[in-house]
């Protein structure tokens, strides 16, 4: 199996990004084997260019009838290759290689039907709308709604910008068909679901540094702390930011505090240990503070945390998040690493895999969204640890992680193929 096609380009206009991709893959499709089938594409395109998502898909689908399904979203920013877009306009496709029965669209869950007949999910790639509501019960019952707990992707809160779409082509060829009740959609849950065929490895990237010890929930409301270790919460929250001297201090300026709150992040992980050396673990998920309750004593988060869970704060460190992005390509680089495995002569045989292309998601408030298209360290790191693969993402206002939602942290999925037996 090949690499899978990608290409990107940008510019303000969605024609000339769009033709310039066209070129590209193209020309890569014209470089494989004739038996290669390329069904489903993959399109990430800026927010800038959200309103013409129907054009550019369909431009696609019709300079490239040999792909039959197109899934994707507008995004902050796009990434691709070494690059993030920033605010250029830009359009980013990937075409992997699967067979028809190795992967399933869906979209909007009120109309989703199960998995077809003898396919196990095995993950699903998931595009959503950040500002929808109850994003959490959306992702628990899409969860159930696909028999898949590994739901994995990102979800954009791009106001009247937004957009996200599952396309599926129909006998007839005729363009914009949907899957599930998807097209080009303003909310609910679209995306892409794997079968065991796919050969994809997922890994969390964490990019906090912890503040101070841990603390155990003992008293939680839906999204209301109200007690850690059996004391008041916001006298906790107070005590790590030094708030109560600051506030009692000469010149002290009270109201900076709700942006300083804004800023402020605490990490909610199962009841044990969440610390990864000066990381937060992976287990753990990585919430921003909304809002206090002086009467209540109460600080509210963008989540539901559970009583006996473990929260401390923590605060964005690049160092720590460049760290991660190591880890992260160290990990998938051992999980690579060649086997020995019985041959027919009874000696052993060395089987590796390879990475056929790559998919890097990451928070929007781990890196502020550049004006123009820059170089970006994070996917320089990727590239340098994992080669020259094809890679493409996007920036997420909220990270799919299970059933819950991250911030801060970033995903990298890559998809991967076995190498021919060493001899």
């Amino acid at each position: 199996m090949p690499f899978f096609p990608c290409a990107h380009a940008g510019h303000p206009l969605w024609q000339h990004a769009t033709r310039q991709v066209i070129v590209q893959l193209q020309a890569q499709i014209s470089m494989q084997p004739p038996t290669v089938r390329h069904g489903l594409g993959l399109v990430y395109v800026s927010a800038s260019l959200a309103a013409h998502a129907a054009e550019i898909v369909g431009t696609l689908a019709q300079a490239l009838p040999q792909v039959q399904h197109w899934a994707g979203c507008a995004a902050h920013s796009v990434l691709a290759g070494d690059m993030d877009y920033g605010h250029t306009g830009a359009v980013a496709v990937m075409l992997p290689v699967l067979a028809p029965g190795d992967y399933q669209l869906f979209s909007d869950i009120a109309t989703h039907k199960p998995a077809q007949p003898g396919m196990t999910a095995q993950a699903a790639l998931v595009h959503g709308d950040a500002a929808a509501p109850a994003l959490v019960p959306q992702l628990i019952e899409l969860a159930r709604q696909l028999e898949c707990p590994d739901l994995l992707g990102g979800l954009g809160h791009l106001g009247q910008d937004h957009a996200q779409w599952a396309w599926g082509s129909t006998a007839s060829g005729r363009l914009p068909a949907t899957v599930g009740g998807g097209g080009v959609q303003k909310g609910g849950l679209s995306g892409v679901l794997f079968g065991p065929g796919v050969e994809l490895l997922s890994v969390g990237i964490q990019g906090c540094r912890p503040m101070g010890p841990s603390h155990t929930v003992t008293h939680a409301e839906g999204a209301a702390l109200l007690a850690l270790d059996g004391r008041p919460a916001l006298e906790v929250l107070f005590g790590h930011l030094n708030w109560q001297e600051a506030l009692a201090a000469p010149g002290a300026a009270p109201h900076r505090l709700p942006g300083e709150l804004q800023q402020t992040l605490l990490a909610l992980s199962p009841p044990h240990p969440w610390v990864y050396g000066a990381s937060v673990a992976l287990a753990a998920h990585v919430l921003s503070v909304v809002g206090i309750d002086p009467l209540r004593q109460a600080v509210f988060v963008e989540g539901l945390p559970q009583p006996g869970q473990t929260v401390t704060l923590c605060q964005a460190d690049e160092q720590v998040a460049r760290a991660e992005v190591r880890r992260a390509c160290a990990e998938i680089g051992d999980w690579l690493a060649p086997e020995p495995t019985p041959a027919q002569d009874g000696q052993a045989a060395a089987i590796g895999r390879s990475i056929c292309g790559a998919i890097y998601i990451r928070s929007a408030l781990r890196h502020p969204v550049p004006r123009s298209a820059q170089v970006d360290a994070e996917l320089q790191l990727i590239r340098h640890a994992l080669g020259p693969v094809p890679l493409l993402g996007f920036t997420s206002t909220y990270e799919v992680d299970g059933t819950a939602l991250q911030q801060m942290s970033a995903q990298l999925l890559v998809f991967t193929q076995p190498l021919q037996a060493l001899t």
